[in-house]
């Protein structure tokens, strides 16, 4: 399966990642468009504990280290973070942080200059 296909409201996902997994299912939507690797649910659940035994994010998926998991599919990256104006270079990829109203906590969406290229959770832009 694509995984824009896989939304957190699957319900083989585990439970955790339903929740919290948006940054997660993020990470898994670059590597499936730089390496040309699909995933499906059971592979995104397996991922999610392979990568907490790795100690690369924690139960909830809170997500510890971003670049130990795309290493770990053999992406090269770093991290960094850069204001709401930002416009990434032609060889950057982006996870934009985005607060939902009347929800605790953020949402992270997979975008490239203010195009949304995959959402977990579906929303329109708002």
């Amino acid at each position: 399966m694509i995984i824009n296909k896989i939304k957190q409201d699957n319900r083989t996902l585990r439970p955790e990642i339903q929740k919290w997994g948006c940054y997660f299912l993020c990470l898994h939507y670059y590597t499936s468009l730089f390496k040309k690797r699909e995933f499906n649910a059971y592979d995104i659940n397996t991922a999610y504990y392979r990568f907490i035994g790795l100690g690369y994010i924690k139960s909830n998926c809170f997500i510890i280290n971003p670049c130990m998991i795309l290493n770990y599919y053999g992406i090269r990256s770093s991290v960094r973070y850069e204001s709401l104006n930002y416009l990434g270079a032609a060889n950057e990829f982006e996870i934009s942080e985005v607060k939902i109203d009347k929800v605790n906590g953020y949402h992270f969406i997979a975008t490239k200059n203010k195009e949304i290229l995959y959402d977990s959770l579906d929303l329109k832009p708002r």
